[in-house]
């Protein structure tokens, strides 16, 4: 047997160190209603013009499941703590689009925009008329501006350059009288950056990699870094008419910001003075304070230098002055309801006093005070000639929001309580609109009223509203809010007099739709049909389940029992499933009953259709530099317990029949537990971390890594306790997974240790996924091994008898050790 079992082994690893993989036709597929969950739902999101008559529809890049990301992980750079891809010069945290559709508001007509190329759409913005919408169309080159024509239904790309996103999130806007944009372009774009892959690939010769002899080089802002910087970092501003040429606005820098002024005449421009790069840190790129300020006309002619730091003063020009003007500006604001008059606030170091200055076109003049407030502007806020908002930091992160009258600044700033009186998780949001010059502003009526949306709390539910703010009475009125059995938001505000909105509406039965609310006349339009993605999940139960692990220690997760599920019938087995979420640390979360549920392939779900019932736990800690050692494994056991017991208890689960799964971490938690405890009949464990050795600083680095903390990474590594499993465990693993300390090896190894140890245990190989599993053949299989793995543990379900009433001998009775169990009952 030894004999065998090590043949067995030398020939899996040939097969992997060769790289061959089974031929695609052994791919399987599991059960057709299984199968149907991994087509991801994905409402498109609802992006309404300023007119409130057309309304974008942008379908989510995980609504295509077939559609590969542009911006791979492996490809990103962190400089300045700036995450970028350097091949396509944008950052990934905005959201990516893989198609747009109008809807028309009031006559519900539909386009379909099916003439734009292959790519990502990303930012889309509307213009101020209401006709165009401009995005970044992303490719494998880089990112490229392109507008849509409403009017025309035409699309067209505005230039053949890259844009520059690096130094800016967003590296366009419009111009407010729509007639163009302006966009910053990427100077180097033919950055020759190596093809790793091509690299790694070549046949040429050996690769060699040196060491650069430094402990955590990429954090660092050294030389390489510095110019990689200088790289990615210089742009070029352009005009950009929708109709005609680009035309070039001054010359190449590193302009940190950009904003045209509201009569579309002027630049305001931040520029990154780099003599002293080396110096500079994350704070310094994100605060701004190498950035020199200047206004600019169309062309790039410097019209006005507004401010210069000390910061980007060389030593000798230092030397050369008598005195250091201590002065400091910031909050640079064109006024959005005049033309071209710049607003900034200015005070010494030392004062806690502000002044706010301004200058108008053709900034020929001196600075005009404009008004003085107590402590530090964060921003202006404009809304009309009557109303505008003056947001002052009042520390800890908080802000404190001040009505004022544009037209007399100095008058009267009356505080209001707008965001105050907020409890933990709940949000309010300004409803803002385009003025008559197109820029964007607080929508105001009567010159006192504005409008508020977000979220309350009744008990652990958030209701979504609709508020109007009277200024004058420092008073929140209520216009509208979700009612049961739905959770409805505010999506835009259409009317003067926040009337007439749409909101994006779903319900535990009915998947989101956006629908189209007149409160004057009582009207309610559906303007979208999207219909039940999961239609084998229809008639599903399911709830939301709570487990007291001890210490205030609350698990959360979500329960779902099988159509045939019957109490009175027999218990049934149960998958527990671990999410490697942990909501604790989202405090923005949505919490309703009311919610469409989010149904994917990864989690322990779909096999709800095999007769089984499913817990998908949402909060279990997982493993981290704050959650390890013996307290952890505590934590994790309190945590089992009380989940087995209580679904025991409550006549559910067939304790013989509990299987628990889970993905990343969350792996490394099963395999943790089934060292350590017997609660459950076999573990399904997807791309984990098994072996903490192999990823030397996941605690941290220094004191904390694995060279001076050894004992630690020994002892949270379940490979190190493998010989105390007495479940069988399913091993999955993406080959191409190249997450740190989630490599194939971590499986490969677990496997080997299992192997030879004698434990029943299966690995699983998918070889065009990585960490994330985002191919279809490799997703049906890994469901498909799932479900025959979970058939030979859970075998044979119990019969369901068609009569009314059942025999005797399966009518469910407590056993006595658990019949006086005191724990809580998980259904609230």
């Amino acid at each position: 047997m030894i004999i065998i079992r090590a043949l067995i082994l030398f020939v899996c690893a040939c097969v992997l160190s060769n790289g061959v993989y089974a031929n695609p036709s052994s791919y399987k597929r599991p059960s057709a209603e299984i199968a149907e969950l991994i087509q991801e739902h994905s409402v498109p999101k609802a992006l309404v013009n300023a007119k409130g008559n057309w309304m974008a529809l942008l379908a989510p890049l995980d609504a295509d499941s077939t559609s590969k990301p542009i911006a791979q992980q492996s490809l990103l750079q962190s400089i300045l703590g700036v995450q970028i891809n350097p091949e396509t010069g944008l950052r990934p945290e905005a959201e990516r689009y893989t198609g747009v559709s109008f809807k028309h508001i009031d006559t519900g007509a539909l386009i379909k925009a099916n003439n734009i190329p292959e790519g990502h759409i990303i930012q889309p913005t509307w213009s101020a008329n209401g006709r165009y919408l401009a995005f970044i169309l992303e490719t494998q080159a880089g990112g490229y501006l392109w507008v849509y024509d409403i009017k025309q239904r035409q699309v067209k790309s505005l230039s053949n350059f890259p844009l520059n996103g690096f130094t800016t999130a967003k590296p366009f806007e419009w111009l407010a009288d729509s007639s163009g944009l302006i966009a910053n372009i990427r100077v180097n774009h033919r950055s020759h950056i190596v093809n790793r892959s091509a690299v790694q690939s070549s046949e040429n010769g050996p690769l060699v990699v040196d060491s650069t002899a430094q402990i955590n080089p990429t954090d660092a802002f050294d030389a390489p870094q510095q110019a990689q910087f200088t790289q990615l970092a210089l742009g070029q501003l352009y005009k950009v008419p929708l109709k005609g040429r680009e035309v070039p606005i001054g010359q190449p820098a590193y302009f940190s910001s950009f904003k045209a002024s509201p009569d579309s005449t002027n630049l305001l421009v931040a520029m990154m003075d780099i003599q002293n790069l080396s110096q500079m840190t994350e704070e310094d790129f994100d605060k701004q304070h190498y950035s020199v300020w200047q206004i600019w006309g169309m062309r790039g002619a410097p019209l006005y230098e507004v401010y210069r730091p000390q910061i980007t003063v060389s030593e000798q020009e230092r030397l050369a002055r008598p005195f250091t003007d201590s002065t400091v500006k910031r909050v640079f604001q064109w006024r959005a309801d005049k033309g071209a008059t710049l607003i900034w606030a200015q005070s010494d170091l030392d004062s806690d006093r502000e002044s706010l200055y301004s200058i108008s076109a053709p900034f020929r003049r001196n600075p005009r005070h404009y008004a003085d407030i107590e402590g530090r502007l964060s921003e202006i806020i404009w809304g009309d000639n009557q109303l505008g908002l003056m947001v002052i930091d009042a520390g800890n992160n908080e802000k404190d929001y001040y009505a004022f009258s544009p037209l007399t600044p100095d008058r009267a700033q009356v505080k209001l309580n707008l965001f105050e009186g907020l409890s933990k998780g709940e949000s309010r949001e300004l409803v803002m609109t385009k003025n008559d010059i197109g820029a964007s502003v607080i929508k105001v009526a009567g010159g006192r009223y504005i409008f508020i949306t977000g979220t309350q709390k009744q008990g652990e539910t958030d209701i979504p509203y609709l508020a109007r703010f009277d200024a004058r009475g420092n008073l929140m009125t209520p216009i509208w809010e979700s009612k049961s059995p739905y959770f409805e938001q505010v999506v835009a505000v259409l009317s003067d007099d926040g009337m007439q909105f749409v909101t994006r509406k779903e319900s535990k039965d009915n998947p989101t739709n956006y629908f189209s609310r007149n409160l004057t006349f009582d009207i309610v339009e559906q303007l979208t049909k999207y219909p039940h993605p999961y239609p084998s999940m229809q008639g599903i139960r399911k709830e939301e389940m709570r487990f007291s692990a001890g210490a205030g220690n609350v698990i959360k997760g979500d329960f779902y029992l099988p159509k045939s599920f019957d109490p009175s019938l027999g218990r049934v087995p149960v998958v527990v499933w671990l999410n490697e979420t942990n909501e604790q640390n989202n405090e923005q979360v949505i919490s309703s009953p009311y919610l469409f549920p989010h149904l994917d392939a990864v989690s322990g779900v779909p096999f709800v259709h095999e007769g089984y019932a499913v817990l998908n736990i949402k909060n279990m800690p997982m493993l981290s530099a704050q959650n390890q050692g013996e307290q952890f494994d505590q934590q994790l056991r309190a945590s089992a317990k009380a989940i087995v017991d209580t679904l025991v208890s409550q006549g559910i689960a067939d304790k013989e029949k509990i299987a628990i799964g889970g993905h990343g971490f969350a792996a490394t938690s099963v395999l943790k537990l089934l060292t350590q405890t017997d609660y459950f009949v076999t573990g399904i464990a997807r791309s984990g971390t098994y072996n903490l050795t192999l990823s030397p600083f996941v605690f941290g680095d220094g004191e904390q890594s694995l060279w001076v903390e050894p004992s630690k990474y020994l002892a949270n590594s379940p490979l190190f306790s493998a010989q105390n499993i007495r479940s069988s465990v399913l091993l999955i693993h993406g080959y191409q997974d190249r997450e740190a300390g989630s490599y194939p090896v971590q499986s490969e190894r677990m496997f080997s240790a299992l192997n030879d140890l004698g434990k029943t245990a299966k690995l699983v190989l998918l070889p065009s996924s990585g960490h994330v599993y985002q191919d279809e053949k490799d997703l049906l299989h890994m469901l498909y091994e799932q479900q025959q793995w979970l058939k030979l543990h859970f075998a044979t379900l119990p019969e369901i008898e068609p009569s009314s009433s059942a025999p005797e001998h399966l009518h469910f009775e407590l056993e006595a050790e658990v019949e006086e169990s005191d724990l809580p009952s998980p259904w609230g």
